[in-house]
């Protein structure tokens, strides 16, 4: 009965917490849209655009024959270097909307989509330089201590993971996409756009007013070091960048800050999990089991820099 309706009852508390603390869900909301106006809408509207117009040519997918094999030997699949490059650019959820693109026009299966999912959908390297390690730790030189976990722990799962699936065999007639005029190709893009970065924008404000309710709830200030690791991890696996900025700005030692950063950059955190879920359209996504992976891909991400700080 509570897990068929657990949605609206979800729903129901959000709109009681509206009622209750205006001021909160008002804090909470700003918070939201000037994360997304400042960091999401800058960097992901324009690479969606872009990304759309590129995947209904088929130039990409013939460059692609020519690395093909190298893609399929490292990351077990001939499509997967193309989210995992976009990833890094972009960011989430960029490397999950390509995925879902590269579905939607057959050139792999539903099964081989799930499979890229769950290690192509990456955070980017300007979050992670930019804004986390320049604007937040404020120091460069630990960059290599978040970048190389988290790209390195996505080769790694994806060895994990079992591929259960066969690939779509294209033949050279097949392999031909039906051509379409720029003009089309840019308004379809736009449109698509659109509407995905709106909806990133909705899934990103309810999550912050639900951090901003923990936060009222548990503030971090003056309290001790286990108080301020579980708070930070509790919210930044509801929204990365809350988390992040809370671990950065506390008083833990900077070994286990970046511990806990790494987890919840590779973990990504229910905002763009949800994010991810909103773009993938034509891929049949398990949410729980998708949180598990990402789970696993952050504890993959802290194990990879502990060995890095043991051995430097």
């Amino acid at each position: 009965m509570i897990k068929k309706n657990l949605a609206p009852i979800f729903a129901l508390i959000l709109i009681i917490i509206f009622f209750i603390q205006p001021n909160i869900v008002r804090a909470g909301a700003m918070n939201g849209i000037t994360l997304w106006y400042n960091k999401i809408l800058p960097v992901l509207f324009p690479m969606f655009i872009l990304s759309n117009i590129l995947l209904q040519y088929s130039f990409l997918y013939d460059v692609l024959e020519k690395i093909s094999l190298v893609s399929k030997k490292i990351l077990g699949s001939s499509f997967a270097i193309i989210p995992f490059i976009i990833s890094v650019i972009s960011g989430y959820p960029s490397g999950a909307l390509a995925t879902d693109l590269i579905v939607k026009n057959q050139r792999i299966s539903d099964s081989e989509g799930k499979y890229l999912l769950t290690f192509t959908n990456l955070c980017s390297f300007q979050f992670i330089s930019a804004v986390v390690v320049l604007s937040m730790l404020k120091d460069m030189s630990l960059l290599l201590y978040i970048v190389l976990p988290h790209y390195i722990g996505a080769l790694v799962l994806c060895k994990f993971i079992k591929k259960d699936f066969r690939s779509i065999k294209i033949s050279k007639k097949e392999n031909f996409i039906k051509h379409v005029s720029f003009n089309e190709a840019f308004s379809n893009a736009i449109s698509k756009s659109i509407l995905s970065i709106l909806t990133i924008a909705g899934v990103i404000i309810i999550f912050s007013i639900i951090s901003e309710y923990i936060m009222s709830i548990v503030f971090t200030g003056n309290g001790s070091g286990v108080k301020e690791i579980l708070v930070s991890l509790l919210v930044g696996m509801l929204e990365l960048t809350n988390g992040c900025d809370i671990i950065c700005s506390s008083l833990l030692p900077i070994e286990v800050k970046l511990i806990l950063i790494n987890f919840l950059i590779s973990f990504a955190g229910c905002s763009i999990i949800f994010q991810t879920i909103t773009v993938t359209s034509n891929v049949e996504v398990n949410i729980l089991e998708y949180i598990k992976v990402k789970f696993v891909h952050g504890i993959i991400s802290s194990l990879i820099l502990i060995i890095m700080l043991i051995i430097v």
